[in-house]
Formats: C-alpha cells, structure tokens, sequence
C-alpha cells in the first residue's frame, strides 16, 4: 500500500474570553495546546510523524463567529489536509474544523 501524500496544518482557537485573571497561561498557549494535543492525539491513532507540517495557536484572532466573540463555537481546532499529488495534477487544500465545548 502506498503513503497517502498529504500534509497537515493543525490550528487551535479559542473564544475572546480571556482564559486566566493571572495573565500566566493565556488564550495564546490554551490555543497552541490545543492543537499540540490534537497533533498527539492523531499520532498515536496512525498519522505519520513526517504528515505534520504546522501546529499553530491563533487564540481569538480567527474567530468563527465574530459577531459573537464569547460564543463556545469559536473554540475549535482546524485541520488542514494539503493533498501534494492529486488526481488531476493540481494542489488542493481540505480544511476541517472540529469545536470542542
């Protein structure tokens, strides 16, 4: 069987509200982990190691639902699939969400 061909972006949000009053674990690191975990997670359940090519934190800085900065949707990780060799000979890009409330 052949190595399916793809590349992985995985990115962490969060809503606006700031996560801690103490400012030591902020929206920024709970958004980065977030998507580490993710990137764990998928590891141990069979994606290769070398399939991962970005794990970035946004925080609030993409909400999904701007108009509603609180709203628990925009807490989420996004799953970028970029196929490097398709069918038709184009590069294609797939990007999933997934919220976690």
């Amino acid at each position: 069987m052949a190595k399916c061909q793809t590349h992985i972006v995985i990115e962490g949000h969060t809503d606006s509200k700031p996560f801690s009053n103490r400012g030591t674990y902020t929206n920024w690191e709970l958004s980065a982990d977030r998507a580490n975990s993710a990137r764990r997670f998928m590891e141990d359940n069979g994606l290769r190691v070398d399939q991962i090519k970005q794990v970035r934190g946004f925080a609030d800085q993409q909400l999904r639902k701007p108009d509603d900065p609180n709203n628990a949707s925009n807490r989420r990780i996004s799953v970028i699939v970029q196929y490097l060799k398709p069918a038709d000979g184009t590069k294609e890009i797939a990007k999933t969400e997934k919220s976690s409330h």
